[in-house]
């Protein structure tokens, strides 16, 4: 188990690229100024837990949910799914995906920790919806923009 993770992460590493390996404006600016950016001393710790806080920066969404918490309802603008079972997890995006929006966010870690989150993450990025994903091995960016081309992305961190 942990020797396939452990070649998992080499193979990503291999095969992602940096801020200037994508040729996407959108991307670009993403990596640069929240994936790449040094952390600051008011930032979380936790790389996880920085990211996500640095997205929310950027997006500016006005609802942040976190699977599990109790859903308020209309649209939702950036979801967050932290660990927890991949089947779980699954149910609740499949619960809320008439509330994602082009323009929303979903964050999810840990997408290569096991086969179940390996399938999950390859069955986001197949849905039509997901207009950009962004694979950065320990976590999973996916974006709905409405008129972009579809692409999937993998980034070394």
């Amino acid at each position: 188990m942990y020797l396939r993770f452990y070649l998992d992460q080499l193979i990503h590493f291999l095969s992602a690229n940096s801020r200037h390996g994508t040729h996407s404006p959108f991307l670009y600016h993403l990596v640069d100024e929240v994936i790449y950016a040094k952390r600051q001393t008011s930032e979380p710790r936790d790389p996880f837990k920085r990211l996500t806080a640095r997205l929310i920066e950027r997006v500016k969404p006005t609802q942040v949910y976190v699977l599990g918490d109790e859903r308020l309802e209309g649209p939702l603008d950036f979801v967050i799914a932290e660990s927890g079972d991949a089947d779980w997890i699954s149910l609740q995006i499949e619960g809320l995906w008439s509330a994602l929006h082009p323009g929303s966010v979903v964050v999810l870690e840990g997408i290569h920790r096991n086969d179940g989150m390996k399938r999950l993450w390859r069955a986001l990025k197949a849905e039509p919806e997901a207009t950009v994903t962004v694979d950065l091995f320990h976590a999973g960016l996916v974006f709905f923009h409405q008129g972009q081309a579809k692409e999937d992305f993998k980034i070394r961190l």
